[in-house]
């Protein structure tokens, strides 16, 4: 196993390895309500309109706490794929998506959490993590090249989408965090 410290400002995360599964998290202090956060976050047929990448986001159902909406990825040269996600809402905490219905992955899992500040109600703990396995070996070689980048520009769009929304982000007072990254190799 290899494993490193590293020293982060503002915007701790962390990407790990098991098997073919990859699995990322993130998790920082913003100046949004947990509302506003939710907001954007649970608006999955406006996906389309700001994340890097999406090219459809269509809700198909909707309920009270959940739906169910056709998405497209599309990653040129190495991914084009449609897949449907369903939603799990709990305002406005939690908003949980899975997706078992596509032929690239073995399952995609994302899971937004949004906790009140301690220090002020009107920032947010954002707890925010992606797992998926590829069913084919090269796919998740050739993930591993960029999902960092991806996973981070999916993150800083639901800032930015939050931002133009809601106006600035109110300031928050950035403390330094301690990362730690490992990887497991596929055998393990």
């Amino acid at each position: 196993m290899l494993s490193r410290r590293l020293v982060w400002i503002s915007r701790p995360f962390s990407r790990r390895y098991s098997g073919d599964t990859q699995v990322w998290n993130e998790r920082r202090v913003v100046g949004y309500s947990c509302d506003q956060l939710y907001s954007v976050v649970s608006q999955v047929e406006k996906y389309q309109d700001f994340i890097p990448y999406c090219k459809k986001s269509v809700v198909t159902l909707r309920k009270d706490s959940s739906l169910s909406a056709n998405l497209a990825i599309r990653f040129q040269p190495f991914f084009n794929i449609s897949y449907t996600s369903h939603v799990t809402l709990i305002q406005p905490n939690l908003v949980t998506a899975v997706c078992k219905d596509m032929k690239l992955f073995d399952h995609l899992h994302t899971v937004w959490k949004f906790t009140p500040h301690v220090d002020n109600p009107n920032h947010t703990l954002v707890d925010f993590a992606v797992s998926f396995k590829f069913r084919n070996s090269y796919h998740s070689l050739v993930a591993g090249l960029f999902i960092d980048d991806i996973v981070k520009k999916n993150m800083q769009a639901f800032l930015d989408r939050t931002e133009k929304l809601y106006g600035k982000e109110k300031k928050v007072r950035r403390q330094s965090h301690i990362i730690k990254q490992s990887r497991t190799s596929s055998g393990h």
